[in-house]
């Protein structure tokens, strides 16, 4: 768990990215400063920006290969102008704009095969979903249970996302869950 501190510096890092990008109109350069040790360990993550109380953009890494505050810069201007469900942010879009980190745990591989035992092995509300199939790779990280709390209608949603039957087991799927420590900004005006 990281302290207050770290949080409130990873939270300014991905909205000085987005704030950076949509004043300049090109993707900001991360910062070259020195930070804490917490912030430079090699981690994965997610952000999700929320505008209105509605997904406005969410982007991450399943696996960790850069450091946490970079991996959240980057994943920041990735949520706000590369999540292609959204058009790019605009200026008028910062205010009230709401940012959530998720700073994944190692995935850890489910050892399933059958639908039933891929609900057994899921607490919602807890874990994150991945799951992957003929080359084809979906996740679902736990802040989706706010709109999805029933295991079986999570799986069946993250199959749609994939574009996978809603039911059924193919013979290569893989799945692997996930924990996450979340925390967010409230929106505020720049």
């Amino acid at each position: 768990m990281l302290d207050a501190t770290a949080r409130r510096v990873l939270l300014e890092a991905a909205r000085d990215s987005i704030e950076q990008s949509v004043l300049s109109g090109a993707r900001a350069p991360f910062p070259t400063s020195e930070f804490s040790a917490p912030l430079t360990e090699c981690r994965s993550t997610f952000v999700t920006l929320m505008l209105r109380e509605r997904l406005r953009g969410c982007c991450g890494r399943l696996e960790p290969e850069r450091p946490l505050i970079e991996d959240v810069w980057h994943n920041a201007y990735a949520a706000g102008f590369e999540d292609p469900r959204f058009d790019p942010l605009a200026a008028h879009e910062l205010s009230g704009l709401q940012i959530e980190v998720s700073i994944l745990t190692p995935l850890e591989r489910l050892d399933v095969h059958s639908p039933s035992e891929l609900l057994a092995a899921l607490t919602p509300g807890r874990h994150g979903l991945v799951l992957g199939s003929g080359g084809t790779r979906v996740t679902f990280i736990p802040h989706v249970w706010e709109g999805i709390p029933d295991a079986a209608i999570f799986v069946r949603e993250l199959r749609r996302k994939a574009g996978w039957p809603d039911q059924g087991w193919q013979t290569d799927l893989e799945a692997w869950r996930f924990d996450v420590e979340a925390f967010s900004s409230p929106g505020v005006t720049p």
